[in-house]
């Protein structure tokens, strides 16, 4: 029973993941308006988080199929959470975008929204290291 709510949450998680980045993307494109940078700079990032959810997915319908998954899942977060610290120490006290004020809150909002995505990856970590520790999936 305890395995099965792992793997509904870990594919919860995932799912609600996604659709916050998916959303963040929409309003802050509406934000930005005509941009040259456009959509695709964030894109990338949009379409490697649909993995995610996929790989849980799989997890959660067919678990001693697809246990091997577990390994790559805990693999891809863990660079995900590292890098994203990587990326907080070393450029935002140089962004110039954090110095004008509508830019100030925007970041906050940003860097708020990317701390919450990454304590979920630290929690959907967690999950899948112990499906895969107590018994596969």
């Amino acid at each position: 029973m305890l395995k099965k709510i792992l793997r509904v949450s870990l594919f919860s998680l995932d799912l609600i993941r996604l659709l916050f980045i998916a959303f963040s993307l929409a309003i802050f494109t509406q934000i930005q308006g005509d941009s040259p940078d456009g959509y695709f700079p964030h894109l990338v990032y949009i379409s490697t988080n649909a993995l995610y959810p996929l790989i849980s997915l799989f997890i959660l319908l067919k678990p001693l199929d697809n246990k091997n998954y577990l390994p790559l899942y805990m693999a891809g977060k863990t660079i995900a959470v590292i890098l994203f610290y990587i990326w907080a120490v070393f450029t935002l006290p140089f962004d110039p975008a954090i110095i004008g004020r509508e830019k100030f809150i925007q970041a906050l909002i940003i860097f708020g929204g990317a701390i919450l995505i990454s304590l979920l990856d630290a929690l959907s970590i967690l999950g899948a290291f112990l499906l895969k520790r107590y018994g596969g999936a």
